[in-house]
């Protein structure tokens, strides 16, 4: 004997599946609107991943700034991430050796450094940020015997 369907039924599965797809749609349309860069960003910067530090390369100006990090006194000399209040920053993250770890924690951005590959990602320090203010960048991707001092600053100007 076949147990027909109630329209009680028929109704919470129409539901269900409209549910489904309508989260479906939203999050396929969500994904593509984080991955996407900007058409124009402010700032434009290569990042480099090397055992055990990171070098910027502002290819607007065609500079190149090694950064040191000091574990004793806690500064990074030799270069910075510079970035402008309000301004759209775009790293594209690449390695030159093994997987690093490009992470600000204070402004949320976390990208991998992966040698043979460049990854895109940008970001915007907020417009109210204080001119001077420096966010710490570290390699979150143990990455060697260094990897503790492996760190930089984004140093807004």
């Amino acid at each position: 004997m076949v147990k027909r369907l109630t329209k009680y039924e028929i109704a919470w599965t129409l539901a269900v599946v409209g549910l489904i797809a309508g989260v479906s749609v939203y999050s396929t349309v969500l994904l593509y609107n984080i991955d996407a860069l900007p058409a124009n960003p402010g700032e434009y910067v290569e990042v480099i991943g090397h055992q055990w530090f990171w070098e910027f390369y502002y290819p607007a100006n065609n500079t190149y700034w090694n950064t040191s990090y000091n574990a004793n006194t806690l500064t990074a000399t030799g270069g910075a991430l510079w970035a402008t209040p309000g301004e759209v920053v775009q790293v594209n993250v690449t390695s030159v050796d093994v997987i690093h770890s490009f992470n600000i924690p204070g402004l949320g951005v976390r990208i991998d450094a992966i040698p043979g590959r460049t990854n895109h990602l940008a970001f915007t320090v907020p417009a109210s940020t204080a001119v001077g203010t420096e966010y710490l960048i570290q390699c979150t991707e143990f990455c060697g015997e260094f990897h503790g001092t492996m760190r930089a600053f984004l140093v807004v100007q």
